[in-house]
């Protein structure tokens, strides 16, 4: 087992033409072919969720950061304050702030440094099936672009004293980012300001928990933190996500992740938890993350639990590698039709109850497809692994 270390500063339902689009301009050092085709489809991957007119700028470094360090660490540039934002006084990641004022705020400068530990033994390969020993390196990256996108606190606790905005450099020596380290001056990040307590209490509040003081410390270490947002409190079922805040506070993870022992390995939604294992595999964001982002004020695709709970039917997995499972709620007989993104028809299939698709013919990438029965019609699009 490794764990997962970052440092921050910081639905698969759509309508024709809603398809995320995001872009991605990568700039490596130390990479190799293979590391590059799994950047790249890490990218691809994140490109179907995220809506920006921006491109997003990814500075990856694959070195040696130990054998017993990290898998991988982010930085994600930050800014506040600029025209249009949501929320004042308030750390944006610069890829979100470029996304929500449609201008590049930083221009000459990353929005993210990915360091990618190169003593780890990864698996490159795009298929998800790394050996037992190894570590599936899309999903690691999908997980560390997450950070960059903004799903990272500014805390910082020492000697039992936490705050907000304290960090400097010197938090991440010997590492450096790309871009200047700003000067947080006290402020948490979007993602901060959405941390309450389970009393429901917000945690950045200086009323309630003054910024260096042993009560907000109390809070961190109280494992009993959660993310409040409505989309991601909706994606999981009605439940406010809960967030990793162990009893002992682990500089990197804490206040990071989504909690570890609630959302198990490969549940679907576990890509942003703390600790990462061989052999695990998450090729995609799960709908909590999606909802996490949007709540900090991504334009994403999105669909929550009760929209997919009055679908007729059930689909999974999805991204899929060879066989796609669809569970019919009804007996009638369904028409599954399934397009490419140039709107080509390559399956079509008639089923009653349940449904094994075999996808082995087909290329891996996006496709579309439409399910009709009992007068019932739904669309959405599936990953081809």
């Amino acid at each position: 087992m490794k764990k997962l270390w970052i440092t921050s500063i910081l639905s698969l339902i759509f309508s024709a033409g809603s398809i995320g689009q995001s872009s991605y301009n990568i700039t490596t050092t130390g990479t190799n072919s293979a590391i590059d085709s799994a950047i790249n489809y890490t990218t691809s991957i994140w490109s179907q969720y995220l809506n920006s007119a921006i491109p997003i700028k990814i500075n990856v470094i694959y070195t040696d950061l130990t054998a017993a360090g990290p898998l991988a660490v982010t930085f994600p540039n930050g800014t506040k304050d600029f025209l249009g934002t949501p929320e004042p006084a308030v750390w944006y990641a610069t890829s979100l702030a470029n996304s929500i004022a449609g201008s590049e705020l930083n221009p000459g400068e990353f929005d993210m440094d990915i360091y990618v530990n190169s003593s780890v033994n990864y698996y490159f390969g795009l298929d998800g099936i790394p050996e037992p020993n190894q570590y599936d390196f899309v999903s690691v990256f999908l997980h560390e672009i997450s950070h960059g996108l903004g799903t990272g606190s500014i805390s910082k606790m020492d000697a039992g004293i936490g705050s907000f905005g304290m960090l400097d450099s010197s938090s991440t020596t010997p590492l450096i980012a790309s871009f200047p380290f700003p000067e947080l001056q006290g402020l948490p990040s979007i993602w901060d300001i959405h941390l309450i307590n389970g009393s429901g209490q917000q945690i950045a509040d200086t009323l309630l928990f003054p910024n260096l003081s042993s009560d907000l410390g109390d809070q961190f270490e109280s494992n009993d933190i959660f993310f409040s947002g409505t989309n991601a409190t909706t994606a999981n079922g009605g439940y406010q996500t809960k967030i990793f805040a162990p009893s002992v506070y682990e500089s990197g993870s804490s206040l990071q992740h989504f909690d570890e022992s609630t959302f198990l390995n490969a549940s679907g939604n576990s890509l942003l938890t703390p600790y990462f294992y061989n052999n695990e595999v998450e090729h995609s964001p799960g709908t909590i993350l999606i909802g996490t982002l949007i709540d900090i004020g991504w334009n994403a695709n999105f669909v929550s639990i009760d929209a997919e709970k009055e679908s007729f039917f059930k689909i999974f997995p999805n991204p899929a590698r060879d066989i796609l499972n669809i569970k019919n709620h009804y007996d009638d007989e369904t028409t599954l039709k399934l397009y490419d993104l140039f709107g080509r028809l390559v399956l079509l299939n008639k089923f009653s109850k349940n449904l094994q698709l075999d996808l082995s013919n087909l290329m891996p990438g996006v496709y579309v497809y439409t399910i009709e029965a009992k007068n019932k019609k739904t669309t959405g699009k599936i990953i081809k692994q």
